[in-house]
This record gives structure tokens, C-alpha cells and sequence, in this order.
């Protein structure tokens, strides 16, 4: 297997002297690990380009009988100087990056997960100062688009619409929402408010340059984080 293509290196790290192991999210292919012989000192083929948070174009080749992949040479694309200059932004990236890991695996379809990845980190790099909840709602969206998004508009079980519910529950397990008629003991659920709800539809249309000119109250947020964690703790971890 040979590919070429442009990546976000998530993790790096020496598995001999001047041998450096890489993962990286791709566009098609989930995050792969692939291993960058001689790359700690090759300039002509790396040229200072395998820093976690950079964005590459890698040559991409298949070890012999497919064992392993080798990066055979790779060109910098964008470092995000502005935002690995601020130690907040590069917190916010580098936390989000773990997640990224944690919920992509190698083979996934990442196409939406990639091109929001890389909208978050170049929002970051361009914005003067983040908003603390950035992390939160990028967590949130790349959940809902990477396999995990709940269907919210109306009950599972009596079809009512949200607008017209005033205190939904949400069904993490099913990736639902049920009224409090409805609402039974055999349901996992969380009880949140309904424009935490429709909070959430509405995150899924916009972008994260959009986001960082929000104002969010603190109990919109705690819904948020309360359904981020429910979603991961149930279907990941």
C-alpha cells in the first residue's frame, strides 16, 4: 500500500536512536501509526517537520508482507506557530487531540472528523484569545459526526417535538430523547434542559470559528459536558 496525502501529527516518539514512531489523523483512513527510519536527523526527508501538531503531506509506504507502515518523506504544510506560542491555545489543542485518538481508530471513515480537526486548530491559530469552552463543544461535535450523533428532535417513544418539551431526558444509550411521560427506569438517561438540546442541533451546523464568538451560560455548558461524558463513558470507554 502506498498513499500520499496531507495529515495532522497527534503523537510522536523514539523507538531507537535516531528512529522516531508517528501518529497521524488522516482524511479517509482513521489515525494510523507509521515509523519514520533516520527521521530524528534526516533533513532532506523530513526537513523538522514531525512535531505533533503539524500538518504534513507524508509518503506513505507499506513495510515488506505489510507489517508495518514507513514514512518514507514528508513536507510541512502548516505548523500553527501563533497557537504553540500560547500556552492556553496549545492546551486546548493538544486535549483535543487525545480525543480525536481517543475516539478515531485506524480504518475509520475520518473525513468529517479530519476537516473539523483541522478547522478547530486553524480557528485557534487565527482567533486573538479562545473561549475556555472551546475543547467542550469541539468534543461534543466530533462525537456527533464521527458515529455517535443522537437523534434529539423529538420523544422516542410519542414522537412530541423538543420545542415542546420542557424538561427532556437524554437517552445516551439509545442516542434518543424521551419526555418525562415517557421517561422509564429501563431507559439509561440524564435529565437536561431543553435549549441544552437545541443548543446541540444548532452546534452541528456551525463551525469553530463560529463558536469563538459565543456566549454561553454555565448551565447551557454543564448540559453539554454532561452528554459529552455520558456518550463516551457508554459507547467508548
Amino acid at each position: 500500500m502506498y498513499f500520499a496525502e496531507k495529515v495532522l501529527i497527534t503523537r510522536t516518539g523514539k523507538f531507537k536512536e535516531y528512529d522516531l514512531w508517528v501518529r497521524f489523523l488522516t482524511p479517509q483512513r482513521g489515525v494510523l501509526t507509521g515509523f519514520a527510519f533516520g527521521g530524528c536527523r534526516s533533513r532532506r526527508r523530513f526537513c523538522g517537520c514531525l512535531d505533533p501538531l503539524n500538518l504534513v503531506l507524508f509518503k506513505v509506504n507499506s513495510s515488506p508482507g505489510n507489517k508495518y507502515l514507513t514514512l518514507e518523506e514528508g513536507s510541512l504544510i502548516c505548523g500553527y506557530p501563533e497557537l504553540k506560542k500560547n500556552q492556553a491555545k496549545l492546551g486546548m489543542a493538544v486535549n483535543s487531540l487525545r480525543f480525536v485518538q481517543k475516539i478515531c481508530l485506524e480504518g475509520d471513515d475520518s473525513a468529517q472528523l479530519y476537516n473539523l480537526t483541522i478547522d478547530y486548530l486553524q480557528t485557534l491559530e487565527d482567533i486573538p484569545e479562545a473561549p475556555v469552552f472551546l475543547p467542550l463543544l469541539f468534543r461534543a461535535k466530533a462525537c456527533f459526526i464521527h458515529g455517535f450523533g443522537p437523534s434529539i428532535d423529538s420523544c422516542r417513544d410519542c414522537g412530541k417535538q423538543l420545542i415542546n418539551i420542557a424538561d427532556p431526558f437524554f437517552l445516551y444509550a439509545q442516542g434518543r430523547m424521551a419526555c418525562p411521560g415517557c421517561m422509564s427506569k429501563a431507559y439509561r438517561g440524564i435529565k437536561v434542559r431543553r435549549d441544552s438540546l437545541l443548543f446541540m442541533n444548532r452546534l452541528r451546523e456551525t463551525r469553530p470559528y463560529e463558536w469563538a464568538q459565543w456566549s454561553l451560560s454555565n448551565d447551557l455548558l454543564k448540559d453539554c459536558y454532561q452528554i459529552v461524558e455520558a456518550l463516551v463513558g457508554f459507547h467508548i470507554e
